[in-house]
């Protein structure tokens, strides 16, 4: 049904159709919150964080619930654009230009290259797993993990303090200097490793082809 909508060839059928489905999903909660924000009832931080954190939930269902991995990475995306507003609400800038470039972009960007240079298509489809039983086991687990410590938590003033990028740059490059530079070693080598390994084997020229 998907293939006979009247859309470019370039467009990706099941993210246009995806998005204008969330979009109408999430229209009704819109207009419940300026509903709620008109008539005083919440404040404006409290309409964006709700907004981010229905943006957080879907892009997470998304990700998990999709079955086509690059359609999963591109709802991670918008979860973690959602965590990002969470980080500005906070009025940590840093973290939610970090949040966008590293996790939005870079992070999302290797799993599709990851994708693209492995031969993914040619390794069977495994809809169900033994590994079903186990997983659930740690969700709900870490689950309860995470309410517990939600509920014993003492929570302090709930004031942002606000820290601004030229004195979180000042301290990253004053006191660590040498981690940064050995996290950025590392990366190259596991960037470069990672190319090398994905490169596909040619087979070695035969001696009339090398003196060619």
């Amino acid at each position: 049904m998907l293939d006979r909508l009247p859309l470019p060839s370039q467009f990706d059928r099941v993210i246009m159709v995806g998005g204008a489905i969330v979009g109408l999903a999430f229209a009704p909660v819109l207009i419940a919150l300026v509903v709620l924000l008109v008539v005083d009832q919440i404040s404006a931080p409290e309409l964006v964080f709700w907004l981010a954190f229905t943006l957080i939930v879907a892009g997470a269902l998304g990700a998990v619930l999709l079955g086509n991995v690059v359609h999963a990475a591109m709802s991670l995306v918008v979860t973690l654009l959602g965590v990002s507003a969470i980080y500005l609400l906070l009025g940590q800038e840093f973290l939610a230009l970090a949040q966008i470039l590293v996790y939005g972009g870079g992070v999302t960007i290797l799993l599709v290259f990851g994708l693209m240079m492995t031969n993914a298509a040619d390794d069977p489809v495994v809809s169900d797993g033994s590994q079903k039983p186990f997983a659930a086991g740690v969700a709900i687990l870490l689950g309860v993990i995470f309410a517990a410590g939600l509920l014993d938590a003492s929570w302090g003033d709930s004031g942002a303090t606000a820290i601004s990028l030229q004195q979180f740059g000042a301290r990253l490059f004053d006191g660590f200097v040498l981690p940064f530079i050995i996290v950025g070693v590392l990366l190259d080598v596991a960037l470069s490793g990672a190319l090398l390994l994905a490169r596909p084997d040619r087979p070695e020229p035969t001696s009339e082809e090398a003196g060619r």
